[in-house]
């Protein structure tokens, strides 16, 4: 009996259990990568599991896709990369290439980012909790620092007095109105306050606003627009206290598409509300809701997912936000004609289909409950989303010969953890992995990949490979 026959006795799935597929949008590179195992296994073979890989081009392809609707109407204004979103200095320096800002959030991050060559004129600071060190070194070489709260602009006042030097500043505002609701944050000034943050600003001297911000979790259309409306009415008030502020910046959060088709994911939210409801068998690992529970014989909460298909992916979720409406007309053509620019901060936009992860298959067994797991040589903080799930199937390679399948599997890591499950979802494989064979989890380069890894055990970070798109050849690691 090898270790993953079905034991007696125990909960097993028969195939009615497994999550609804759904099948990741590939880039043309990747989908050449899933067709060259040879290559793929090199790579795990030289550089260990799991290794990230990456190309520019897409990144490259994304800034030009991303700026075309404020281009097609006009606008003044461009984009800061989200250096959050990946650790790797290539996509700086792509940023830097295509003529476009960064967007730092720590000190570390400012240094490597002037290192790579970007101007401070086309760095924002928006680093939540700025310290003495971060404010210094942003003064220093002449950033544009995003004010969030008064303990900062009281820190920021005390370090350019004491350097007596110019500030370019941004301020951060929150509690925009959307018809009769306040937008939540805990970002920002609130805007009853800026009355007096301006005054205080106005008194100090040293300080010069160039730019209103705002950090919008939901991925809205229409708070954005309303959030612009807002801003520039600030701008109005603003000028007659005597600051000439010439953009706003409406942050990141601008959708990007993980899959190929809208009925998948519609399927899959379905199914785990029936799951829940008892209509359908489960398919999440114990039961898990992922953002939904069952309240009596109905359904609470909302799924804790990105929406991995939705109908404004990148430009068209800009164009919406432009489009918008208030008694004054629409909101691109009040920006035009009052010469404001406009600038957005996306971090997962601009690296859709910039990467992919692969990791090798190290074991098949089964828990005390009889479920199938398929563990491979990486831990779940290696592909981390933000979310309860990524929902985004991976791709097995090696395939060959392999036998059917006729029942699911969880995907499970490598740390000593009864939590490290890369997808708390039971997968269709179709064909039983088996050791050595390598898996690819499509466009894991914005937040996924670096957001929040570790190693395993002691182990070093995993590898990075900076690839040529066209030949995939390695162009450069770290």
């Amino acid at each position: 009996m090898n270790t993953y026959t079905q034991p007696q006795n125990t909960v097993i799935s028969n195939g009615d259990d497994c999550a609804p597929p759904l099948t990741p949008k590939l880039a043309p590179w990747i989908q050449a990568l899933c067709k060259d195992p040879e290559r793929t296994k090199s790579w795990v073979r030289n550089f260990g599991s799991p290794v990230h890989v990456t190309v520019t081009s897409e990144f490259e392809r994304n800034v030009r896709d991303l700026l075309s609707p404020l281009r097609s109407r006009g606008l003044q204004g461009s984009l800061y990369f989200a250096r959050k979103a990946n650790k790797l200095p290539w996509f700086v320096t792509a940023a830097r290439q295509t003529d476009i800002g960064v967007d730092v959030a720590s000190n570390a991050e400012l240094r490597e980012t002037l290192q790579l060559g970007v101007s401070a004129s086309k760095i924002v600071v928006t680093a939540i909790g700025k310290d003495e060190g971060l404010i210094r070194d942003a003064i220093k070489s002449g950033c544009l620092l995003i004010i969030d709260n008064a303990d900062e602009l009281n820190l920021i006042q005390k370090i350019s007095a004491l350097h007596n030097k110019t500030v370019r500043v941004g301020l951060r505002i929150a509690g925009f109105e959307v018809g009769t609701r306040q937008v939540y944050s805990r970002f920002g000034i609130p805007l009853a306050d800026v009355p007096g943050m301006l005054s205080k600003i106005t008194a100090n001297g040293l300080l010069k606003i160039e730019n209103l911000h705002a950090h919008l979790d939901r991925y809205d259309t229409e708070e954005r627009a309303c959030a612009a409306f807002q801003l520039l009415d600030l701008i109005d008030y603003a000028k007659t206290q005597g600051h000439e502020i010439t953009s706003i910046d409406l942050g990141g959060g601008i959708l990007m598409r993980y899959l190929d088709h809208s009925e998948q994911f519609e399927e899959f939210t379905e199914a785990l509300t029936k799951a829940i409801r008892g209509n359908r068998a489960a398919f999440t690992f114990r039961g898990d809701g992922l953002g939904y529970f069952k309240v009596g014989n109905g359904v609470e909460g909302s799924a804790d997912l990105y929406p991995a298909w939705n109908a404004l992916s990148k430009e068209r979720f800009i164009s919406q936000v432009l489009e918008h409406s208030n008694k004054n007309g629409p909101l691109h053509k009040q920006l035009a004609s009052r010469g404001i620019k406009l600038y957005f901060e996306p971090g997962r936009a601009l690296l859709d289909n910039a990467g992919a992860t692969l990791a090798q298959v190290t074991f098949r067994k089964r828990d005390t409950l009889g479920h199938l797991l398929v563990g491979v040589a990486m831990n779940r903080l290696n592909l981390r989303p933000f979310r309860a799930e990524f929902c985004s199937d991976p791709i097995f390679l090696n395939r060959k010969d392999r036998p059917l399948l006729t029942e699911g599997a969880f995907l499970v890591g490598n740390l000593c953890s009864e939590s490290d499950l890369i997808f708390r979802r039971k997968l269709s494989l179709g064909h039983m992995p088996e050791p050595g064979d390598l898996v690819l989890f499509a466009n894991s380069a914005g937040y996924l990949a670096h957001h929040m890894e570790i190693g395993t055990h002691g182990d070093s970070l995993p590898k990075n490979l900076l690839l040529d798109s066209t030949t995939l050849e390695i162009i450069t690691t770290a």
